[in-house]
């Protein structure tokens, strides 16, 4: 049995606004709502990311601090070409990128607004030494 995708499930406190985050400002589109549980589910492509309402400050706090996904792109540039000026609208802090790893990627890094944070990173094997 094969799997076929993903989808970090992210605790939020208003569903509202994680919604417009991941539709207008990341351009997902919302393939489920279901909004009596206070849960959505985003697509771009591959990449899918699940929300939850989630009325427990702790879970939240724990989640902007020790959870992150990284989300595998073609090209990190491309996409910031595409987002930088919805990007450019959020909190300082929320928006760290493009930039080089060490490690042989590029990377462009972006939090909700609960701060989840999302690695959109490129692979450059050969970037590698």
């Amino acid at each position: 049995m094969s799997l076929s995708g993903t989808a970090p499930l992210v605790p939020v406190s208003d569903v509202a606004r994680s919604v417009r985050f991941y539709t207008e400002t990341l351009g997902f589109d919302q393939v489920i709502d279901n909004p009596a549980y206070g849960y959505a589910c985003f697509r771009r492509g591959d990449a899918m990311v699940a929300i939850l309402r989630a009325d427990d400050d702790e879970a939240i706090n724990a989640t902007s601090q020790h959870i992150a996904a990284q989300i595998w792109v073609e090209s990190v540039d491309a996409l910031w070409d595409k987002w930088k000026s919805e990007l450019s609208k959020l909190p300082e802090g929320r928006v760290r990128g493009p930039l080089d790893q060490p490690y042989g990627t590029r990377e462009l890094h972006v939090k909700c607004p609960d701060g989840f944070l999302m690695f959109f990173t490129e692979d450059r094997p050969s970037a590698v030494a």
